[in-house]
């Protein structure tokens, strides 16, 4: 039977149409599943990171539980281990979709989430740490110290675009008995890799910026707009003309902002005091040392009328050091009460200034009267490994937005003596109230 020439253009049209429907349905098949695959990508990239962050904690507060006797901080910390041992696995499971070959892993971190919730509810009894406790906790610190070098070797890796996640399922092997549950693939990792802290130092505390309101500027006087351009001015050593008004911030800790080509200053809308000032300065060849760079951080807050403080820490990058300066006052030092002052190395300039810490947090304390230990007494409390190298008293802040009054013992490990450890004791109930680990540098103290 012949086609007519009417039938002949339908088929052609027809055969046209499902080719072009097959053609789009494969490119939208082929973009769905290029799209799938870029989720599942994204899933276990977000996966890993947070692995290797969770094992970066366990370590951090494995560490930190070495130089601890017991009490509430020390439970805390175990409550913590417990959580990030928790989440670990989760996220472990979700890169290797639940894979056998992971099995000696997924059991350390179980061991540690157990065994720490098992000290933890000794703790509670009443119970200090045992020696056998701190020995068990320092080999589950060496397995966690590898095991976090090693994902974070990978995520080294996948951020370079080196790493596929199909390939994953034959990396992370068990080992044996080792404790290092990673494959032979790795065995060759990258062993100097350090494992830099988040956060450069910003003394031995951060700044604790509560979300409330000044209690230093509450009641003072609003200035205006002019006024403020007069302090702003003044704070430089200049006229008010030569610089201009930039903005107006409303909040906490409301602000003029001014400026001209080398300098950004803002001024308090209460009382009318310089909150920060930020040059458009850097640092070309470095000739001071950060001890000068000191020096002349303190002279220039005396020149701004800030006598009360004394230096704490510094941070250099870039040439900027930047000097942590904290209140001071009858032998007390008051940690959030924080300046931070910035001097370029080659010459001395003072490149920034930050009194955001001291107009939040500054304020009349009372100092407790009666307490169970003096700072000397307070020394007998601390683990036998730790040589005590300085002791002060302080105001330190707490995770509650809040601060207590603490004993703060500068010591050095006898194990390692090349670690320094910050031990705070709250001479009212006796008990730990914080750890840090110092960490010297090219660049300034760190810590953690």
């Amino acid at each position: 039977m012949k086609l007519t020439k009417r039938k002949t253009v339908r088929t052609i049209s027809f055969l046209c149409a499902i080719t072009l429907t097959l053609a789009v349905w494969g490119t939208v098949n082929a973009v769905a599943l290029r799209s799938a695959e870029r989720s599942i990508t994204q899933s276990n990239e977000r996966a890993l990171t947070q692995l290797g962050t969770y094992l970066d904690d366990i370590t951090l507060n494995l560490q930190k539980s070495m130089y601890l006797r017991g009490g509430d901080k020390l439970s805390e910390i175990t409550s913590d281990l417990w959580r990030s041992s928790v989440s670990a696995k989760e996220n472990l499971s979700e890169i290797t979709d639940g894979n056998t070959e992971i099995s000696g892993v997924y059991k350390f971190l179980s061991q540690v989430g157990e065994y720490t919730l098992y000290v933890n509810k000794e703790l509670a009894r009443g119970n200090s740490i045992s020696e056998e406790q701190s020995e068990n906790l320092n080999k589950l610190l060496e397995y966690s110290r590898d095991m976090s070098n090693r994902v974070n070797y990978l995520i080294q890796q996948e951020e370079n675009g080196l790493l596929s996640f199909r390939e994953i399922k034959s990396t992370l092997q068990s080992s044996g008995d080792s404790g290092v549950y990673l494959g032979s693939e790795l065995n060759d990792a990258n062993q100097s890799l350090v494992d830099y802290p988040t956060l450069i130092y910003d003394g031995p505390f951060s700044d604790h910026i509560q979300n409330k309101k000044s209690q230093l500027l509450e009641g003072q006087k609003e200035v205006t707009e002019e006024e403020a351009r007069e302090k702003a001015a003044g704070f430089l050593g200049l006229k008010p003309e030569q610089i201009a008004f930039l903005s107006r911030t409303e909040g906490n800790l409301s602000t003029y902002t001014f400026y001209n080509g080398d300098y950004t200053v803002a001024v308090t809308k209460k009382g009318g005091i310089v909150s920060f000032m930020l040059s458009s300065f850097y640092a070309n060849e470095i000739k001071l040392t950060p001890q000068q760079a000191i020096k002349k951080a303190t002279q220039y807050l005396k020149e701004k009328g800030y006598t009360s403080v004394r230096d704490s820490y510094y941070s250099t990058v870039d040439g900027i050091c930047t000097v942590n300066f904290a209140y001071f006052e009858d032998g007390i030092t008051y940690y959030t009460d924080l300046i931070k002052v910035s001097v370029a190395l080659d010459d001395g300039r003072i490149t920034a200034f930050d009194s955001t810490g001291y107009l939040m947090n500054h304020r009349v304390r009372t100092v407790p009267q009666t307490v169970k230990l003096t700072p000397v007494r307070g020394k007998r409390l601390l683990k036998s490994d730790l040589e005590i190298i300085s002791y002060k008293k302080a105001f330190i802040p707490t995770e509650w937005e809040s601060e207590v009054y603490a004993y703060e013992y500068r010591c050095v490990s006898k194990s390692n003596p090349s670690q320094e450890v910050l031990v705070y004791i709250d001479p009212v109930t006796g008990q730990e109230c914080d750890v840090l680990l110092l960490m010297y540098s090219d660049g300034g103290v760190l810590t953690k």
